[in-house]
């Protein structure tokens, strides 16, 4: 038997999750982010409206759990690679959007009456763009290949570094002490890099072992167990640093985002980050206080216009000052208007701490949440918006990316291997795609012309919005046999009858590519060794039939499914 106490607790839970899935599908009709449905159902059931929770804070160890997850995986999708790639956009365009809107957003909120450490707080709020609409609407309007979309991608990846420092910060502000402020951050830094130090040893030698282990055991369940004790005590040990327990999941996500395992990872844990991350928006919107809204709805309306028209102005004039079209400039600036989903959940915790007063709290996630809701809409029409405010003067210089082709060849990896097929596909009239993760080769050959679109030839969704579908051939090039694998399986998913050549480094493990559905493998070295073979043997008055069979054998394992394609292994 339940006590009364739990019975209560069970009844306001199940309140909670049924509103929000309502909630959740009412706002997917609409084309909203299940965030602001969370938020908007935390609202109303909250004490401020209808009242059927009365006390948010006994939820709010559950929730809190749900940062922890949101960090996580946003760990796991953080890339130190992709990182240096677009090193220009995140430093520089990056750098400067923090730093100008931080600043602007701290000044006006002391101005307001904030104190310092109320101001830091909102400011680094403000400053934080949505990684979740903006790479969701990108993707649904087929712009994340764009010049503009991967601008937008390069500066959420420098804010996901700085809400880091954000989250640093939240403890040592909410000591309270101005005086010893400079020595808290100087400890919290301290324990920050010795936390760091701990998490990437252990990311390093010790998790590996534990996940192959875990792996050789074949069972789901020992494997998401493992992952959810790896990440609660990662959160634990941050927590014992007197740090944010969410900076732990970070840096957890952040290792083993570079693994084997982390796509397992990902689709293992993203049930109970979303279960436990709904949960902590609606304690968001429970702790809101509904009659700010209606009191001073046409200040917040006003903010909330000023907040979108301040990041997009800032954001444009860094992308243009940095050397960039003033069309891209401005649609970057639409793209990032927003807050976003790490900047409420700064905003929790800053409150949680008792940094950030309980009014004023609400009143800057009300403005966050509106700006949230008006962000698809710009990021749909961020290319018409921009082009009509320059009156389409730079748009005839633009070279425009043609994925909706139909019996195209697609070319992964624009190198020498890319770049000579395209000019041989060009002389024949044959229409084609390619692709690089080097933003400096796209930008470099989209101006000579060339149809190729930034992104990794093994992600999937990027083969697909390149119309895999109606591909009549696939080119690939990998360093690593790995890559190539996850390439051709998602290929092959898509698509099992088109033809796929494949280039690799390695010699070894070219027969599970085969397995797996390639056409035909060709090891980097292997023509030009063969070539030398042949004229050591033709100088050796070796007889040609001869050298020829042997060269013919030599290919055939390399070759042996001729022009007809393989299903993929099961």
């Amino acid at each position: 038997m339940l006590s009364a106490m739990s019975e209560e607790f069970f009844q306001q839970f199940l309140i909670i999750l049924t509103c929000s899935l309502l909630g959740a599908v009412v706002l997917r009709r609409l084309r909203m982010a299940n965030i602001v449905a969370y938020v908007v159902v935390g609202a109303i059931l909250g004490p401020s409206a209808i009242g059927l929770v009365d006390d948010p804070e006994r939820f709010r160890f559950l929730a809190e759990f749900g940062v922890v997850f949101l960090l996580f995986t946003l760990g796991l999708e953080f890339n130190f690679r992709k990182m240096l790639t677009m090193r220009f956009a995140v430093f520089g365009v990056g750098g400067v959007q923090v730093v100008v809107c931080s600043l602007v957003f701290a000044i006006s909120a002391y101005l307001w009456g904030s104190s310092l450490a109320t101001a830091v707080m909102i400011a680094g709020s403000l400053a934080l763009s949505s990684t979740a609409i903006v790479t969701r609407e990108l993707q649904n309007n087929q712009q994340l290949h764009h010049q503009h979309g991967q601008l937008s991608v390069g500066v959420l990846l420098f804010q996901d570094i700085v809400a880091v420092i954000f989250l640093v910060l939240v403890p040592v502000l909410a000591s309270g002490e101005s005086s010893a402020l400079l020595g808290n951050l100087l400890t919290a830094g301290f324990n920050t890099l010795v936390l760091v130090g701990i998490l990437l040893a252990a990311g390093k030698w010790i998790l590996p072992s534990i996940y192959k282990e875990v792996a050789r055991s074949r069972s789901e369940e020992i494997f998401l167990l493992s992952t959810l004790v790896i990440v609660l005590l990662a959160a634990w040990l941050t927590h014992s640093f007197h740090l944010s327990m969410a900076l732990g999941g970070f840096v957890t996500g952040m290792m083993l985002g570079e693994g084997h395992y982390r796509y397992q990872i990902q689709s293992d844990i993203r049930p109970f980050r979303d279960i436990l991350l709904g949960l902590f928006f609606v304690t968001i919107g429970m702790n809101l206080d509904l009659n700010l809204l209606f009191e001073f709805w046409p200040r917040i309306l006003l903010f909330t216009a000023c907040l979108i028209l301040v990041k997009a102005v800032v954001v444009a004039l860094s992308v243009r000052v940095l050397g960039f079209t003033s069309q891209d400039a401005l649609a970057v600036g639409l793209n990032l208007a927003q807050a976003g989903e790490f900047g409420l959940a700064l905003m929790a915790l800053a409150l949680l701490n008792g940094v950030v007063p309980v009014d004023q709290a609400s009143f800057i996630t009300i403005i966050a949440i509106f700006s949230m809701l008006a962000s698809p809409f710009l990021i749909r029409r961020a290319n018409e918006l921009s082009g009509a405010l320059l009156r389409g003067k730079e748009g005839g210089r633009k070279v425009a990316v043609q994925l909706h082709l139909q019996d195209h060849v697609i070319i992964g990896g624009f190198g020498r291997l890319g770049t000579t097929l395209a000019e041989f596909l060009e002389e024949n009239n044959i229409p084609y795609i390619a692709m690089d993760h080097d933003i400096e080769v796209v930008e470099k050959y989209r101006k000579q012309g060339k149809n190729i679109v930034y992104g990794d030839s093994n992600n999937i969704e990027i083969l697909s919005l390149c119309n895999l579908a109606h591909a009549r051939l696939v080119v690939l090039t990998f360093k690593s046999m790995e890559r190539g694998k996850e390439a051709i399986e998602g290929i092959r998913q898509r698509n099992e009858d088109v033809p796929v050549i494949v280039r690799c480094q390695e010699h070894r493990g070219w027969d599970e590519l085969v397995s797996l559905g390639a056409n035909h493998v060709f090891p980097e070295l292997l023509e030009s060794s063969l070539l030398i073979s042949r004229q050591v043997l033709e100088l050796l008055d070796v007889d040609q039939q001869q050298i020829e069979r042997q060269l013919a054998n030599y290919r055939e394992p390399f070759d042996p499914l001729g022009s007809k394609p393989k299903k993929p292994a099961i």
